[in-house]
């Protein structure tokens, strides 16, 4: 022995061995007393082994800063005790064990004084985290071995060899590279971080050699993280071949003549002594003098109250519901009962509802602590000096069902540690010492605040007369980023995705009621429950982020983002309303006309917008042709109607009813009843979390979708005016943008040209696909070449395109050919997009915004026989996320740029609209010299691309009058 053996976790062997446990069963036993430490016969079972300390670094660096009530950081222990817990509860192993690297240097330090010398010192904040981590397996049981001497990798080694001697299978909870050497038919490796396996499947796909390979592997590579020297110029492909060719590295050192390649055989030459130390260094012991603490590994609950106590100690108040129920024994099974027509009962509350209560009615109280109302004013005072010296808080905002954009809050929730507290309404109004320290504790920036969607959260504060500052993580905004083609990012799905409540045993009525009550909460029991669940999901969804490189997209764009949207969504729009009201008036007598003229063309008169009967006039009675059917029968949609319109004058004359008929109802009329009493505006929401591509759109009502190029879209933009009459409108828009960023991105040279020498960039096409010179150029020309421009960010095929100019198919498909001919750089960007997107089963845009995407053909697979582009929606969707995406992340640059200038100089300018790539603003009229050329300087400085950014300006007294 070389030293004493740590056994942390439990005073003294046991003496008996406890009952095995069914690996089927969900019940895990209590350890028995007086049991024997003996060696077990582990046929059939599986043991873990954590590499405690490489997991400890990871969750350190992973996890948002996080203190105990004392101030000691604990996001480590805190993610390692999720860990434990969650292997307990759904992995569910025979044995556990942790292993750690005890203090001091090891064999290896003695055999090469340089080991692991390039590795910085333990980060300060980490040290006190260690002594918790190994208090937490001792609390719960769990023996966590270390050895001097030795390292925490060869303590897996010879647990390893114990259990697969004994016929059992391990599970390594480790990403180190040298434990790839265990690896067999009953040996994996688990990375918690990226919950992936890894086997000799595994290996061989990704190294390319076999387990018993791994050590020769790596003496010839090296690893820069050990400081362990390789050989030069050998790399990780290099050391794949040579071991395929020669099997062992004694092999390749004795037969260095058969290497190709003279520098590799040289460097083996003079570096073999240095790659067969590399290999003492990088072989694991599987001998390590230790007695294996069996007994104490075996499975078994954690007593409740030692592990409730300890985790309170240190704020973990989320995580003591969890652990008790991890303590807690199922209740015995119950003999099989005859059959009835009575209703079955409910699955054991074992699993727990860390949000809901009992079965028959779900209260998000039930479960949770106490929480603390403050009587009065004062005592609003008491808890918001106590929330100060705690650091970070999450919030939830309580509004009545059926609340609207600007509705004053019923209270507010509040968490912070192990504190809740609940804000009635009563205590959001008046001017006492207590409101007054909470709105400053609420403006106050230094304090970071969590909540689930921090936009709605700031609007209703505004609303309450609350200035808000310090968001600094908003969950429904990092569960988006993180899978972006997910529709339900609310904090009640999260939480069950994230086993944080129990969504498991929920019916869909339950999970429903349950899911409302977290993202709606309207009482003070469920805003504090949502304040719980967020606060769970803050650390696991940080980590997540930054694994996925995500963490910076998160923090500097849409974090202070959704701060911009609040403040738009509570400035609003004022409208015109008589003048909306005479449009009405005209609109209704020309769909009156239209109307007449329709009926006269079919011969009677008939319901216009009933399709069976539409369908009978064109088809029954003109005889006009089928284009196209649906389930129901024949489509009478417009892409029908435009193309039966040549035929007969019909089809256009309902083509146009229907447009007066959809903006008189979507806007005309509507437009009105939204308008808030209380603000004479209306009030869009500005949607952050739905469209895939990172684009911002609006609802209830949609502004960005009224028509902008025709004179009814117009004529109800010119309905919306400042609020302040003495104000103006300023727009400022990005003169084609996705263009300039697929000229970016492809690095296509004559492309690039065009934008750089400020040519119109349709016309510069036509010219170099039709080969004509920039005067030859036709307007028919410029249109195709305008439409092949824009086409070809969203895969439009030769049939699209012939469709949408009126061409031949084959002479589209000669314009699309000869357009990649030309700018060749575009159609290299299109098929890499591709390339990368089926290799990765994702794309990005710029700022490093994700997609998944699925189903992209190889190189062949997505061109017609013809060689040209035929592209299916997967494809197209793939090409267009990365351009429009980028788009996206640049004009939110450009609105964060935008409001900090507005800020920084004091300005009453206000951003109230984006439609994509378009900002309006409401400004005053003294101030219209200062924001005109702020925009035009903020909105170019927001990326740097390979081409110029162009952004034009214009003013007017109504949003029309800024598109003249």
């Amino acid at each position: 022995m070389l030293g004493p053996v740590s056994l942390l976790s439990h005073p003294s062997p046991m003496t008996s061995p406890s009952p095995p446990v069914d690996p089927q069963s969900s019940t895990i036993p209590e350890r028995e007393a007086n049991s024997e430490n003996a060696s077990p016969d582990l046929t059939g079972k599986t043991v873990w082994v954590i590499d405690t300390l490489s997991r400890v670094y990871q969750l350190f660096h992973a996890l948002p800063e996080m203190s105990s009530p004392t101030g000691t950081p604990v996001q480590a222990v805190y993610g390692f005790t999720k860990d434990l817990l969650g292997i307990i509860e759904r992995r569910k192993p025979d044995y556990l064990f942790c292993a750690m690297d005890a203090p001091g240097p090891t064999f290896r330090h003695v055999r090469h004084a340089a080991y692991k010398g390039t590795r910085a010192e333990m980060p300060g904040d980490l040290v006190p985290q260690i002594p918790l981590v190994r208090q937490l397996c001792a609390t719960m049981g769990i023996p966590c071995l270390e050895l001097s001497g030795f390292e925490a990798d060869d303590i897996l080694a010879t647990l390893t060899a114990a259990v697969t001697a004994r016929g059992g299978s391990v599970t390594l909870a480790t990403s180190d590279k040298d434990a790839r050497q265990l690896l067999s038919d009953r040996v994996k490796l688990l990375n918690l971080r990226t919950n992936s396996p890894l086997g000799p499947d595994e290996l061989r796909a990704d190294w390319g050699v076999r387990p018993d390979q791994v050590v020769d592997w790596l003496s010839l590579v090296g690893d820069a993280a050990d400081n362990v020297p390789g050989v030069p110029s050998i790399g990780p492909k290099s050391a794949t071949e040579l071991l395929q060719q020669f099997g062992d590295l004694d092999s390749i050192l004795a037969r260095t003549a058969e290497v190709k390649g003279a520098k590799k055989q040289e460097n083996l030459r003079l570096h073999a002594d240095t790659a067969r130390a590399a290999r003492e260094l990088v072989r694991l012991d599987s001998n390590v003098p230790i007695d294996i603490p069996w007994d104490a590994a075996r499975l078994h609950r954690p007593d409740a109250e030692a592990l409730s106590a300890f985790l309170e100690g240190l704020g973990f108040q989320s995580l003591v519901k969890t652990a008790r129920l991890a303590s807690e024994p199922a209740p015995p099974k119950a003999a099989p009962a005859k059959k009835t027509s009575a209703k079955p009962a409910k699955p054991d509350d074992r699993q727990g509802r860390l949000l809901l209560g009992d079965d028959d009615e779900p209260s998000a109280a039930s479960v949770l602590p106490t929480f603390e109302t403050p009587a009065d004013d004062a005592a609003l005072a008491g808890l918001v000096e106590g929330l100060r010296s705690m650091g970070s808080v999450t919030l939830a905002v309580a509004l009545p069902p059926g609340a609207t954009r600007l509705t004053a809050p019923l209270g507010i929730g509040i968490v912070s540690g192990a504190r809740a507290a609940w804000v009635p309404a009563a205590l959001l109004t008046g001017s006492g010492p207590g409101r007054g320290a909470l709105a400053a504790f609420l403006a106050d920036p230094a304090t970071p605040k969590a909540a689930h969607d921090l936009k709605r959260q700031e609007l209703a504060l505004g609303v309450a007369g609350f200035g808000f500052a310090g968001g600094a993580f908003d969950t429904l905004l990092a569960g988006y980023l993180l899978d972006a083609g997910q529709r339900n990012h609310s904090l009640g799905a999260q939480a069950d995705l994230d086993s944080i409540g129990s969504g498991d045993d929920l019916d869909a009525v339950e999970k429903e009621v349950r899911q409302t009550r977290l993202e709606s909460p309207a009482n003070a029991a469920d805003a504090v429950a949502a304040c719980r669940a967020t606060t769970d999901l803050v650390p696991l969804l940080a980590a997540r982020l930054e694994e996925q490189g995500l963490g910076a997209l998160f923090k500097d764009v849409e974090i202070p983002l959704a701060s911009i949207l609040a403040a738009m969504e509570y400035h609003g729009m004022r409208i015109d309303a008589s003048l909306l009201e005479r449009l009405s008036a005209r609109y209704t007598e020309r769909l009156a006309a239209l109307e007449g003229e329709i009926h006269c063309l079919a011969g009677h008169p008939f319901a216009i917008a009933s399709p069976i009967q539409v369908r009978a006039v064109l088809f029954d009675e003109l005889g006009l042709p089928v284009v196209k059917r649906t389930k129901t029968g024949p489509s009478t949609d417009a892409e029908v109607l435009e193309e039966l319109a040549p035929r007969h004058p019909l089809p256009r004359l309902l083509l146009e009813h229907r447009k007066f008929a959809k903006l008189k109802s979507t806007y005309v009329d509507a437009l009105p009843l939204l308008v808030e009493p209380s603000t004479g505006c209306i009030h869009t929401t500005f949607n952050q979390t739905v469209a895939a591509t990172g684009r911002l759109s609006s609802s209830d009502p949609n502004l960005q979708n009224i028509p902008v190029r025709t004179e009814e879209g117009q004529q109800i933009r010119a309905a919306f005016v400042p609020r302040d009459p003495a104000n103006r409108f300023v727009a400022a828009d990005y003169s084609q943008i996705e263009l300039r960023i697929l000229a970016h991105l492809s690095g296509d040279a004559a492309m690039r040209r065009a934008f750089a020498s400020g040519e119109d960039i349709h016309s510069s096409t036509a010219a170099a696909v039709f080969g004509v010179t920039a005067d030859g150029v036709t307007s028919e020309m410029r249109r195709a070449a305008k439409a092949v421009n824009f086409g070809i960010l969203y895969g439009q095929s030769a049939f699209g395109l012939a469709k949408g100019l009126g061409i031949p198919q084959a002479e589209a498909a000669t314009f699309i050919a000869a357009y990649f001919h030309t700018f060749s750089g575009a159609e290299a960007f299109i098929d890499d997009c591709l390339d990368r997107c089926r290799r990765d089963g994702s794309v990005s845009t710029m700022l490093g915004r994700r997609r998944a995407i699925e189903k992209v053909r190889d190189r062949a697979g997505r061109r017609t026989s013809a060689g040209v582009f035929s592209l299916t929606l997967p494809e197209r969707t793939a090409v267009n996320t990365v351009v429009q995406g980028s788009a996206a992340d640049l004009i939110k640059l450009a609105m964060l740029r935008v409001q900090r200038r507005l800020a920084a100089e004091g300005l009453a300018a206000a951003i109230v609209l984006q439609i994509h790539d378009e900002l309006l603003l409401e400004v005053p009229a003294g101030e219209i010299g200062i924001v005109r050329p702020l925009l035009v300087a903020e909105m170019k400085g927001a990326m740097t691309l390979e081409v110029p950014l162009e952004v034009t300006v214009h003013e007017g007294a109504t949003w029309a009058a800024c598109e003249k």
